[in-house]
């Protein structure tokens, strides 16, 4: 073989082992593009406690003319109109209560400590009397929502009976029908109103700042009870250890600042303060 056919044949050889690596590149790179990635989808970051959410000024309507109570304290409904403000999404729970009480001087009325066992910080405080509430708040740089501003936070911008729609659904809120019989995390369940407040139907019944008077406009069964006379304040949703399918959240429970068992609270602040945020 002469000297330029040997060159014209290693040429040739050259040609074909490079056209077989392009193939079996071309090759690997069509079966990679035909194959699936897998990509994990980012996981949503909840909201922690403390964390709060702004419900926008508005009128809203207040209570109802069906399904007030016995005796109707929630009639008549009737239009309330609210300025902006921040409200907690969660119930302050007891990992923040306990902070407070370690770096504050304050001495707790109600026997929250009893509710309490390790392992159960992101549960909702328990167990605490309206001064209690109104103390943490203040600690917060916050306050305690009136009764209005926490049922137009819970029935969210659809102004619902219930924190999910029309219906009562035992299984997405803790309340007695769930058959859990304690307090459970906060944010856990599908208790979720549409401005985002967790938990405000099930869990624990929550403080607010009003004192519990009739509507204007009330019957006369509910101008002359009682309660309404009294100094009994407002507490609103339900609990673990009551029937939430006969509650709604324009439903008005009374309760004596003293009283603690199965009540807890979450905090809100005006929109316009700059508060500092201690929790």
């Amino acid at each position: 073989m002469t000297q330029k056919a040997y060159l014209t044949w290693i040429l040739a050889l050259l040609v074909l082992v490079l056209a077989g690596v392009g193939c079996a590149t071309a090759e690997e790179e069509t079966v990679s593009e035909d194959q699936p990635t897998q990509v994990a989808p980012p996981e949503e970051e909840k909201p922690l406690p403390g964390d709060m959410v702004l419900i926008p000024a508005g009128e809203f309507t207040m209570g109802s003319d069906e399904n007030a109570g016995s005796p109707p304290f929630a009639q008549p409904a009737h239009t309330v109109d609210l300025p902006a403000y921040y409200i907690d999404v969660y119930e302050v729970t007891n990992g923040q209560f306990a902070r407070f009480q370690l770096e504050s001087d304050y001495q707790a009325e109600g026997d929250w400590r009893d509710f309490y066992t390790i392992g159960k910080e992101d549960a909702p405080v328990a167990n605490v009397t309206l001064q209690d509430a109104k103390a943490y708040c203040e600690w917060a740089g916050k306050r305690l929502p009136t009764e209005a501003e926490w049922e137009k936070a819970a029935r969210g911008p659809d102004n619902l009976p219930y924190p999910w729609g029309e219906q009562f659904d035992a299984t997405i809120t803790n309340t007695n029908e769930n058959g859990i019989r304690n307090v459970v995390e906060v944010g856990t369940m599908g208790d979720v109103s549409g401005y985002g407040l967790y938990d405000t139907m099930g869990n624990v019944q929550e403080w607010t700042s009003d004192v519990l008077r009739p509507y204007q406009g009330a019957p006369a069964e509910v101008r002359n009870h009682p309660a309404v006379n009294g100094d009994y304040y407002v507490v609103r949703g339900a609990s673990y250890a009551m029937k939430g399918r006969s509650m709604y959240l324009w439903t008005r429970s009374g309760y004596l600042p003293k009283s603690q068992f199965g009540l807890g609270f979450r905090c809100a602040r005006d929109a316009d303060e700059d508060a500092s945020q201690n929790n």
